[in-house]
């Protein structure tokens, strides 16, 4: 994919808010659906003109679609067709908090469940055939992974990047897991705040957040600062809780995995711990492991150089997958 030039430090401003621009009004696609509940989810679609293949992308907490526009343009010029769902209580999906800002949910297989409704009923017929990718970042890493657990046949393959298999600072027992959902519930904590978490602020905070590049991270702020649908930024108890659960489901489970796979991590990670990855290499040894050591967590946010080499692997590994067949 020589062809396809990646935005440096320096011209990602400028081509954001004229090319990209140009082609989200060109060739993306807004739309929504109601789920068997009542609840009203928002998704889009990048179609390029002959779609070689169709690529559903699952994000991260706290994300959105505008965070994933550079990398969607890119999976677009290579010729892929690409289902972005924001997920239940993210940007403009349905099933926020009383405060905005803070994300919660009851249980991963919720988050599953809304992404099993939206591959049968949007993404399969309007992919119209074509072959399936999977790509998901952190905790739609978890999600992802779940999905492919217990639905082995909808794509052919997949793409982790950073997955939330194991989070830093959450090594507890199962029994002292159930005992904080219990203290949360009882105390009417599910919704509120986590230890250490904080409400959305409007002054930015590079230095320690998950991205090196300064340019995608004042790009991506100024679209919460302008929104407040994009303004989730805390987990809940709930969510925690949730999460925690959810990654040793995944671990246990991971076994069941048996299509190509591909796992790219982030080597100065502050929020994912590698055993995680490690139980997940045990379970899945055919899984092929990309390391970008000097990464913090959000890859494609990244330094020059290893934003580029992943963008590049990720392009060469769909086009691996193709040639596998």
């Amino acid at each position: 994919m020589s062809d396809i030039k990646f935005l440096g430090e320096d011209d990602f401003l400028a081509a954001m808010t004229t090319e990209n621009e140009e082609w989200k009004r060109a060739f993306v696609r807004q739309d929504s659906f109601t789920n068997p509940q009542g609840l009203k989810f928002n998704y889009y679609v990048a179609s390029p003109a002959l779609p070689r293949a169709a690529i559903v992308i699952v994000h991260g907490m706290g994300e959105f679609f505008g965070k994933y526009r550079e990398y969607i343009w890119y999976l677009f010029q290579a010729g892929y067709k690409v289902f972005f769902l924001e997920q239940r209580g993210h940007g403009y999906s349905e099933g926020k908090c009383p405060e905005n800002d803070v994300i919660y949910i009851d249980k991963y297989d919720t988050y599953v469940a809304d992404l099993s409704f939206f591959i049968d009923n949007i993404v399969r017929p309007e992919a119209e055939g074509l072959i399936l990718y999977l790509i998901a970042h952190s905790m739609g890493g978890c999600t992802a992974t779940l999905y492919l657990e217990s639905h082995p046949d909808t794509f052919r393959a997949a793409i982790l990047s950073s997955p939330m298999l194991k989070m830093k600072g959450a090594d507890y027992s199962p029994f002292v897991k159930t005992l904080i959902g219990i203290y949360a519930f009882l105390f009417g904590k599910t919704k509120k705040l986590a230890p250490n978490q904080k409400h959305f602020s409007p002054v930015p905070k590079f230095e320690g957040c998950s991205a090196l590049s300064r340019a995608r991270f004042d790009y991506q702020f100024n679209q919460r600062i302008n929104d407040p649908h994009y303004q989730m930024s805390a987990a809940s108890f709930g969510w925690a809780v949730a999460s925690m659960k959810a990654t040793d489901k995944a671990i246990k489970n991971a076994g069941r995995i048996k299509l190509p796979i591909t796992v790219m991590t982030a080597g100065q990670d502050h929020l994912i711990d590698s055993a995680g990855y490690e139980a997940f290499k045990a379970k899945v040894p055919h899984a092929d492991f990309h390391p970008y050591e000097n990464s913090r967590h959000e890859i494609f946010n990244a330094d020059d150089d290893s934003r580029k080499r992943y963008f590049a692997d990720v392009l060469d590994t769909l086009e691996s997958y193709a040639g596998a067949v």
